[in-house]
């Protein structure tokens, strides 16, 4: 950790010595916000999906692919490589809004679609997750914008502003500052178009869970 001296003409050296001896002993803002940050994630009871899961055979979500070699979900189990990921997403919805990703094109067999016959990567599961944390806050800050709510705009924001820092969203997403650019930035600085037509446009999953959950 380094420390910064500032010294006014006139103090002597070992007054400047004394007060970089105080300044390496304390914690620092950093360190007390990480602290606090730890605190508070550990208080928060772990999210659980409220969708209907349908049973992972054998237990395990994750194999080897056995065409690629590299990690993929195995079949019939993303369903539980999703409860997994909600469980270890690091921050929470806007209030009121619960889990409920749509996963019957994944794993439900009467889709036609059944995971046997298609190979799921890992990590899939972490940006379903990510993808549906950022509806919930864009359609809690487009509630608070149509209804003049400037508090509860300036507070989903907080977390929209968050989304190209998650780990998923770090390691998977293609050139997230230019997500940053083109729709959460203009929404900060008072032009929420684009932001409204990502939602209107990506976010039809998480609009329908939301409609049948009222």
């Amino acid at each position: 950790m380094k420390t910064r001296f500032t010294a006014a003409m006139g103090i002597a050296a070992a007054g400047v010595l004394f007060t970089g001896m105080l300044a390496g002993c304390g914690t620092t803002d950093a360190e007390s916000n990480e602290a606090l940050a730890r605190a508070e994630a550990s208080a928060r009871p772990t999210p659980e999906p409220t969708m209907t899961l349908r049973p992972c055979p054998g237990g395990e979500s994750l194999r080897i692919d056995p065409a690629g070699g590299y990690v993929s979900i195995a079949p019939g189990c993303f369903d539980q490589a999703v409860a997994e990921a909600i469980a270890e997403f690091p921050e929470p919805l806007p209030a009121g809004i619960e889990w409920r990703i749509e996963l019957r094109n994944f794993s439900d067999p009467s889709s036609g679609t059944q995971q046997g016959g298609i190979s799921i990567q890992d990590g899939v599961q972490d940006t379903t997750v990510a993808g549906y944390w950022l509806c919930a806050w864009m359609d809690s800050y487009l509630q608070a914008l149509d209804s003049g709510d400037a508090a509860g705009q300036d507070h989903s924001m907080e977390y929209l502003a968050k989304y190209t820092s998650l780990p998923s969203t770090q390691e998977f997403m293609v050139n997230p500052e230019v997500f940053d650019a083109s729709v959460i930035a203009p929404a900060q600085a008072g032009d929420p178009a684009q932001l409204r037509e990502y939602f209107k446009g990506s976010c039809s999953s998480f609009r329908r869970s939301a409609e049948s959950s009222r």
